[in-house]
């Protein structure tokens, strides 16, 4: 039951909210800070950052490119680069020619300010054959123990037909390549789905019409269809829920494939037995799942995430003609097999600014590449004014030079602030964030009983006054203002609620004004928690200025015993 509560009744936020003005008690008040001016219109402008990378003919990182040799298109129209930096072997080149490393106070000051990379390792084990996987795995964490470390974090999440964070994002490397271990001694789906696909391979071989044939092709690509809807769904809730993290996002994908169309090996089969008279081609068609491919590559890139995907088959040949299936009359087509299961991967990687590793053994050369992703790239800034909704766009990068190859993310989503504001605070709850602009501070309360299973925790935002836009109001008679309150929890089960927005409105008369700098506005509110262990995520964002500040808080909520409980709920 305490699962279900925490699930639907972790937060009821605001039960009780009142905002007051009260005095701070520093040392020494901060001086009086000039109310921002009146403004009868506000344009959001900000930055739209591209990562690129840049390779000659034979596949070798291009340095030296300066911001001219670069032309970025937005829905097909050209936009002028206004930042510009090139990073390379630990250094970064400013606009300007001067040169820092990327450790340095001086790279702190110029360049965005998180330019850790984070490599969330997904091992897909319903699409995988443990020996397969097993196999690649020693490239795998070679890279891990090459490139996690201070500047670089690694985290593992595995599905089976459930999904599963086996790590979170850490800078040892010795943690990532122990969870890796464990895997690498765990069963996975793969090799069921290869027998189940044998089997019914062999029974269209033997089917006696083409109606049977398609009756069997059918029952395996509807079974396999649908786990194929969940395991996308899966590898979706992955990339949105990398929403709001900062640094450099790569989902390193582990598994066999994604087929195109579900099944196509079998209709194949059917049509070279039958020929005429079959409706095989046209049965494909139903199991179709690009348009499912397509939305994960929408989730990547609205994320800020790029895929490289790793095909552990690697290069084999023949599977579907091995010694025991040589009794087939009409021998099934591995070519198509694995055309039809590489397709998706190198379309993600290539829509998301990564790369696909397929038909290959030699996986050690391909992670090195995603590793001088980190360490030789060039950043394109432009600017745009944001729309007020969330809104989608083509994007493209080509360089000047000939022969010179380009690979950058396809297409992003240009965010509001409120979405972005709210997918920081959801990612606080994971990696915590400790800007404040605002010089905000907050204040927990004692639990009190709500109900049976239940507590409330009264809360006190304290925002300084001297730090909100404030516009004048009312013929210049008062200053207003308006910030909004964000709350979202997390317990130690990973049950998390749903993210609770209050806005406060703000209202200083004119002639107090100035001592009103000196102090805080207080808003208070209540929350209600169930037992145990909460993660606590709050933010404020001033809707003026459009400045965020983030606070995190840990929380243990105590069963009372039953006679302070009875005493508690006699006072109510």
């Amino acid at each position: 039951r305490r699962r279900k509560l925490l699930k639907r009744n972790l937060w009821l936020p605001f039960l009780l909210a009142a905002a007051t003005v009260s005095a701070q008690k520093p040392p020494a008040p901060p001086p009086a800070q000039a109310p921002i001016p009146p403004v009868s219109e506000r344009v959001e402008v900000s930055v739209t950052n591209l990562d690129v990378i840049v390779t000659d003919s034979r596949g070798n990182r291009v340095p030296g490119l300066t911001r001219e040799d670069f032309e970025v298109l937005q829905d097909g129209i050209p936009q002028k680069i206004t930042n510009f930096y090139a990073v390379s072997g630990g250094k970064i080149t400013l606009e300007d020619g001067k040169i820092v490393t990327l450790d340095s106070p001086a790279a702190v000051e110029e360049i965005p300010r998180d330019l850790k990379a984070r490599y969330l390792l997904y091992i897909d084990n319903l699409n995988i054959q443990p020996q397969n996987r097993n196999r690649m795995f020693k490239s795998l964490i070679a890279f891990v123990e090459r490139t996690i470390g201070p500047r670089a974090e690694g985290m593992v999440v595995v599905y089976n037909r459930s999904l599963k964070v086996r790590r979170r994002f850490t800078s040892d490397p010795s943690e990532i390549v122990g969870v890796l271990d464990q895997i690498e001694k765990e069963t996975g789906g793969g090799s069921s789905q290869v027998s189940e696909r044998r089997d019914t391979l062999h029974r269209i071989d033997e089917s006696q019409s083409a109606s049977e044939a398609l009756q069997t092709a059918r029952q395996y690509s509807r079974s396999l269809r649908n786990d194929l809807e969940f395991a996308v769904d899966a590898i979706k809730n992955t990339l949105n829920g990398m929403a709001g993290i900062e640094g450099r996002k790569v989902f390193v994908y582990v598994s066999e494939g994604l087929p195109a169309t579900v099944g196509l090996e079998l209709f194949d089969q059917i049509n070279r037995k039958y020929q005429e008279g079959s409706s095989a081609t046209l049965e494909a068609f139903e199991f179709d799942m690009n348009s499912r491919y397509a939305s994960i590559i929408q989730a990547a890139n609205a994320q800020g995430v790029t895929i490289w995907a790793l095909d552990a088959s690697g290069l084999t040949t023949d599977d579907l003609i091995s010694a025991e299936n040589r009794s087939f009359q009409t021998r099934p087509n591995d070519f198509i097999l694995r055309q039809n299961t590489q397709g998706p991967l190198l379309l993600m990687a290539e829509q998301t600014g990564g790369l696909a590793a397929i038909n290959t053994n030699d996986w050690k050369s391909n992670l090195e590449e995603l590793s001088k992703d980190f360490s030789n790239f060039y950043s394109l800034g432009y600017r745009s004014t944001r729309s007020a909704v969330d809104r989608p766009h083509a994007v493209s990068v080509s360089v000047k030079r000939k022969g010179m190859k380009v690979r950058s993310r396809k297409s992003f989503v240009e965010k509001t602030i409120e979405t972005r504001t709210a997918e920081s605070v959801i990612a606080s709850l994971f990696y915590p964030r400790d800007e404040n602009p605002l010089g905000i501070s907050v204040s927990l309360g004692a639990q009190k009983p709500y109900d049976d299973e239940n507590f409330t925790i009264p809360v006190r935002i304290s925002v300084p006054i001297g730090k909100m836009g404030l516009v004048p109001a009312g013929a210049g008679e008062r200053y207003e203002g308006t910030f909004f309150v964000y709350v979202v929890a997390r317990d130690t089960a990973e049950k998390q609620s749903d993210l609770a927005i209050q806005r406060q409105a703000v209202s200083v008369p004119s002639k107090e004004l100035a001592k009103a700098q000196s102090k805080d506005w207080y808003y208070d509110f209540s929350i209600m928690v169930a037992p145990g262990s909460q993660r606590i995520a709050f933010a404020v964002r001033d809707l003026v200025s459009n400045q965020v500040s983030f606070y995190q808080k840990n929380l243990f909520i105590t069963l009372l015993p039953k006679e302070e409980k009875k005493k508690a709920e006699e006072k109510r």
